[in-house]
């Protein structure tokens, strides 16, 4: 059986957003229940209008190009500081194969702190594809930390998405 992002997943990734980890239980980004996916979507009705339903704004952000994976496959454990270090480190080598298989033109980091990981899974990748590799907080801790992951998602869609000098 697919994990729920794989039937998500287009064919051609054109913008890959990379998050640390899923979260445990039944939330998830492609289930449309989460923080990060009411932001992102947030940011995509500022550029390409409203959507009905969160499978409605799945099915769009899928049919552009655009998918979320995590540098971990499995929860981390956001308690112990170095068992969390530990679980990016260990999950570098299987990112790094999964952007072997999407071969993305933009790789879009949504927490500042990974960004190192992501980058060390594009060097193993040995891919050519990637044009751009951008930063964005994670937007947790504050409304002005979802303010600014909106803001920046916004900028980067109408840069790179479609309707773009970019697509």
């Amino acid at each position: 059986m697919l994990a729920i992002s794989e039937i998500y997943r287009p064919n051609q990734v054109k913008i890959l957003f990379v998050a640390e980890a899923p979260g445990g239980g039944e939330k998830h980004f492609y289930h449309g229940n989460t923080n990060l996916y009411r932001t992102i979507r947030g940011a995509f009705e500022i550029v390409y209008g409203n959507f009905n339903s969160p499978e409605d704004f799945i099915k769009f952000f899928k049919s552009i190009g655009c998918f979320l994976d995590h540098l971990s496959q499995a929860p981390l454990d956001k308690t112990n500081r170095q068992a969390r270090l530990e679980g990016r480190k260990s999950a570098v080598a299987s990112l790094s194969s999964r952007i072997n298989e999407m071969n993305p033109e933009i790789v879009v980091v949504l927490m500042r702190e990974i960004t190192p990981f992501v980058e060390s899974a594009l060097g193993q990748s040995n891919i050519r594809s990637v044009q751009s590799l951008l930063v964005v907080p994670y937007p947790a801790g504050s409304h002005a930390n979802k303010q600014n992951c909106i803001s920046e998602i916004t900028q980067i869609l109408k840069q790179y998405g479609p309707e773009s000098d970019f697509a």
